[in-house]
């Protein structure tokens, strides 16, 4: 929505605190390390299986230890991606890396927490964003420093602490 436009019947103006670009992106890698760390351990214990295949000896097993070392941490890393990216940050605003980078993920009308489904949501909008990357690039240029999926979302990324939703605000 274009900024001056009407939401709910009511002017939402421009604010002056949304996030820079940089600090969502050190936000987002800081929550990706987990994934991360867990993919080079699956990649690790790969690399003699991929060694030998380079060798023309297909029959090089995995290191198997690392293997299901990997394995837990990815499993792991999910569900702390889950509880982080949609629990935590539906609730609070914030994600561990926001946290860190000290932003916070609002509705833009009505400048609260959107809570955990309107969370998830906002993730699968992101799949917009993956297109040629151009939808990840857009708070480069945009008033409101927001990625597509923000606008469709109705959200935006500020700096400005907010309170966690209180129980009687969160949706069952």
């Amino acid at each position: 929505m274009p900024p001056g436009t009407f939401a709910g019947g009511w002017p939402v103006p421009l604010r002056r605190d949304y996030a820079s670009w940089g600090r969502r992106v050190a936000g987002a890698a800081i929550d990706a390390v987990p994934g991360w760390v867990a993919a080079t351990v699956l990649a690790v214990a790969y690399l003699p299986t991929y060694l030998g295949f380079f060798r023309g000896d297909l029959t090089v097993p995995p290191r198997y230890g690392l293997l299901v070392v990997g394995t837990v941490l990815y499993l792991g890393a999910f569900g702390l991606a889950v509880w982080n990216r949609y629990f935590l940050a539906g609730r609070t605003g914030q994600t561990i890396g926001k946290r860190i980078m000290k932003t916070w993920l609002v509705g833009r009308a009505s400048g609260r927490p959107i809570g955990p489904l309107d969370a998830f949501v906002r993730d699968l909008l992101h799949v917009l964003d993956g297109a040629a990357y151009v939808g990840y690039l857009w708070p480069l240029w945009d008033d409101e420093h927001q990625t597509l999926a923000d606008k469709i979302a109705q959200t935006v990324v500020v700096r400005t602490p907010v309170p966690p939703l209180a129980p009687h605000e969160r949706r069952t």
